[in-house]
């Protein structure tokens, strides 16, 4: 699992340094490509090869028929790219995925369980500003919704 909060930059060339601990590991327990898509919230969404594969399964089989299926499947598969680490560890956010994510310099990179978000930094701080709630709070309106169980 993915956990934790890294800054980083994307340097002229589109590349990106993996924080060490997610490189390891991403090199330990999964395949590659890694596949970086375009998530929610304006951010971007790196998934293991193997996650994704998942992901894509669960995609095919949802209702063609229904048009915001097709929406949604052609909104998440026109934004997403294979990519591989380089030997320094990172990888290349192709210009398209960049913009689509409105990453410029300066990015934050989170573990969230099963994927890596990559968000430009000051959309990260904005979202952060604007969503913020205590844990406590949050965890109450987990709780009113009948997800419970989660102790720390």
């Amino acid at each position: 699992m993915f956990r934790g909060i890294f800054h980083n930059s994307i340097d002229d060339k589109g590349r990106m340094s993996i924080p060490a601990r997610f490189r390891d590991q991403i090199q330990n327990n999964h395949t590659t490509p890694l596949v970086l898509t375009l998530g929610f919230d304006q951010c971007l969404f790196l998934y293991p090869s193997d996650t994704w594969q998942k992901i894509e399964e669960k995609l095919s089989s949802m209702d063609s028929l229904n048009s915001e299926v097709r929406q949604f499947q052609r909104t998440v598969m026109k934004a997403t790219d294979e990519v591989e680490m380089d030997q320094q560890g990172r990888i290349v956010i192709s210009p398209v995925l960049r913009k689509e994510a409105g990453i410029a310099k300066n990015v934050v990179i989170v573990g969230l369980l099963n994927r890596v978000e990559i968000w430009d930094k000051q959309k990260y701080e904005s979202y952060h500003a604007q969503t913020s709630q205590t844990l406590e709070l949050m965890g109450q309106k987990l709780s009113d919704k009948g997800i419970q169980d989660i102790n720390f």
